[in-house]
């Protein structure tokens, strides 16, 4: 045996950097350290041969016919065992230290001495496994080919025995499951070690390894990109039920001068107000049925087929089950952020979105008003901040005027953050870069207000339709769920000659401190909040789809799309809205889509409304429940270009699409300027008051005179000094 190269061993086990030296100035054992060795299983055989060689500093090493145990396999074996137990004394050092820390009374001497010993501890550990690699016996190779110096290391928490490759991750439940085992056969045990399941679905594409086995062309590719997850923003917490009670606390002011003159009950101040959230969680699911799997044997499976003529076709449904996964996955990301919960109509499928509500639908309702389960009432919680609309020209500007009106002790306690729509991040430094004439190297998470260093600004993903931008504490704000991977916990029955697939789960996205709860809008003065925000959500271009068969609900945004109905529906009236609302309705689908007729709370409008796709109208509600026109726009004239209003010979330089201006008296167009020999010009009308007017005379040959107010449309050709019409509707 190489006693010189074990030497280095014995040292870590002592827990020593040098030898003693004997009276005659040799290297050697004193008798405590030879006894502790023999404790841990060094023969006295070895022990003597050892220190004979230590004494000749290893020049001629004394024979040592008996090896530490006496074992044919010994080195590894007494190896293994001082291993072991030094991990178990670390791991029994390290639950003493956190006793110690727990406990108030404890010194930080004690601490500090309870470290080292832990620190001498892992180097221990840490010898011991470097010396191993002497024992061919170990040596694993991380592809299977000829040994190449890599060795098992299962202390390793990232790699399987320190294997590479994906396959190996600790973050495999099974390959923990298989750590725990190997720790377990050597006496160590592993808590939390997640329970075996039949089939593991959230890593199976990553795992099942069939798919890597056949060729390139006959894989199925989805092209599904994961998203990220916003539990790196809002920590995702589990065990949690509907109505859950999240307790807050709201506390008046206390100190004053002293004034201990006085009679007590005089001169006490200051009041404890308990408030709570009620965490309300939503019940979703997932369901789906496999059937006609036998067509996929006749058509298009080809080798993917490994189940011969099984009607069940597993390999297929395992696929299929992983790539739902991740759609899964994303789904409940993009409904954290843009969901609203509707509750579902029996027998009918619903839409991801309306699941459960997201983030953005939380403060809506907080700020709104809500009715609070526990009272029946409505009640409102965050008062905005009035700043207007938010641009790329003036975000620096909301940015610090809304950051400035949070109270002092919250803005400066450095725990406060700003969460903006992750394209507000550019708007803001494109922003600064033009003001301050700096191009910084911004990262979302590095990011802070320019005015308030202190005050960090995170960006919530998938949110562009969005121009919410809030304040709150971080960690504030969480992810709610009930049991931890439940959504993935697929469960299968096979019927006949299909499969029935489903999951269910709960999930919530919520605050712990929103604010007082108020009875009356007009009571709420912002002190008492914990979340502030600005008044505007939703931008104007942004269209929510109205429900089919009723009438457009603009209770959650003022813009909204037309759905294809069961049949064609008459809107008689816009719900949620009130006196002084603008509501803009757009044409969806003309699939038993909506008309408008000029009657009832419609009769001011100027002419009934019978859309194409895409069509517009903007109204505004009267005190008297009756809406106002405000206009109204086709498809076809979004990208048109505007004649300036009252212009009689308006310019068509640069286009080929027109629509004329809000004239402000009688308009007639005699001629159109900048005209191309041979090209054709589209006007279109607008309103109907001073609306312009095209006659059939001068430069104008007309199969009639035109009065373009809204809905009209006439198509010319420059011919000459002359404009030909070609066609009019």
């Amino acid at each position: 045996m190489n006693l010189k190269a074990f030497s280095q061993t014995i040292l870590a086990i002592l827990g020593i950097s040098e030898w003693p030296k004997s009276a005659d100035s040799k290297s050697t054992l004193t008798a405590e350290q030879e006894q502790h060795l023999q404790q841990l299983g060094f023969s006295e055989k070895f022990l003597a041969g050892f220190k004979a060689a230590l004494a000749n500093d290893f020049v001629e090493e004394a024979a040592v016919t008996e090896a530490p145990d006496g074992g044919a396999d010994s080195r590894a074996a007494i190896l293994q065992g001082l291993l072991t137990q030094t991990a178990a004394d670390l791991t029994n050092a390290q639950a003493q230290l956190q006793q110690l820390q727990a406990d108030a009374k404890t010194s930080k001497a004690t601490i500090a001495q309870k470290e080292a010993l832990i620190t001498s501890l892992q180097e221990k550990v840490n010898a011991l496994s470097r010396a191993a690699e002497d024992d061919p016996a170990h040596k694993v190779t991380a592809t299977g080919g000829a040994p190449d110096g890599d060795r098992i290391d299962v202390a390793n928490e990232q790699q399987l025995m320190g294997l590479a490759g994906a396959m190996y991750g600790m973050d495999r439940a099974y390959n923990v499951r298989a750590r725990a085992a190997l720790l377990e056969r050597q006496g160590q045990t592993v808590l939390s070690v997640p329970k075996a399941s039949s089939i593991d679905y959230s890593r199976l594409n990553d795992d099942l390894g069939a798919f890597y086995r056949v060729k390139w062309q006959d894989r199925l590719q989805s092209f599904l990109t994961q998203l990220p997850t916003l539990e790196t923003i809002f920590p995702v917490e589990s065990g949690y039920q509907d109505l859950a009670t999240l307790a807050n606390i709201w506390l008046g002011e206390f100190s004053q001068a002293d004034n201990s003159a006085s009679d007590f009950d005089n001169v006490v101040k200051g009041s404890y107000e308990f408030d709570d959230e009620t965490l309300r969680m939503f019940d979703v699911m997932f369901a789906h049925r496999f059937k006609n799997l036998k067509q996929l044997e006749k058509s298009w499976i080809g080798s993917l087929n490994a189940e011969g003529s099984q009607a069940i076709k597993w390999s297929f449904i395992e696929y299929i089950l992983a790539e739902t996964a991740k759609k899964l996955h994303n789904e409940r990301e993009l409904r954290r952020i843009n969901g609203v919960r509707k509750n579902p109509r029996l027998n009918e499928p619903g839409e991801a979105m309306n699941a459960a509500d997201g983030i953005y639908e939380f403060l809506r309702k907080k700020i709104d008003g809500y009715v609070d389960v526990n009272t029946g009432n409505t009640v409102y919680q965050i008062k905005p901040f009035q700043l207007g609309e938010i641009t790329m020209a003036n975000i620096g500007e909301k940015i610090f005027e809304g950051t400035s009106m949070i109270p002092a002790e919250i803005r400066d306690s450095g725990n406060l953050c700003l969460y903006i729509p992750s394209y507000m991040l550019v708007w803001y430094h494109k922003y600064n870069e033009l003001h301050y004439g700096t191009n910084q190297d911004y990262k979302p998470d590095l990011t802070t207000v320019k005015e308030y260093p202190q005050v960090r600004i995170k960006t919530i993903p998938n949110a562009d339709n969005h121009q919410r931008i809030f304040w709150t504490l971080e960690g504030n704000i969480h992810c709610y769920e009930h049991v931890s991977g439940e959504m993935y916990n697929f469960s299968l029955e096979q019927e006949d000659w299909s499969l029935k697939v489903w999951s269910q789960w709960k999930e919530s996205i919520w605050a712990v401190a929103v604010g007082f709860k108020y009875a009356r809008k007009a009571d709420m003065d912002g002190t008492r909040q914990m979340i502030w925000t600005n008044e505007y959500d939703l931008s104007k271009a942004y269209f929510v789809p109205a429900a089919k068969d009723v009438n457009p609900d603009a209770s959650l945004h003022k813009s909204v799309v037309t759905v294809a109905n069961t049949s064609l529906l008459t809107i008689t009236d816009i719900t949620g809205t009130e006196t002084g609302d603008t509501v803009i309705l757009k044409c969806g689908s003309v699939d038993k889509g909506v008309t408008i007729a000029k009657s009832g709370n419609f009769s001011l409008i100027s002419a009934a409304w019978t859309p194409a796709v895409g069509d517009t109208i903007t109204l505004m509600k009267r005190a008297d429940g009756k809406f106002i026109e405000l206009g109204r726009t086709t498809a076809t004239t979004d990208n048109a270009k505007e004649f300036d209003a009252d212009d009689t010979t308006p310019s068509v330089d640069g286009g080929n699409v027109f629509v004329v201006g809000a004239n402000t008296q009688a308009t007639a167009i005699t001629s159109l300027d900048d005209a191309v020999e041979g090209e054709t010009y589209t006007i279109y009308g607008a309103g109907s008051t001073n609306a312009s007017t095209i006659a059939n005379s001068g430069n104008f040959v007309l199969t009639a005179a035109m009065t373009l107010s809204a809905g009209k449309m006439i198509r010319l050709v420059a011919v000459g000094n002359k404009f030909y019409e070609v066609e009019r509707s």
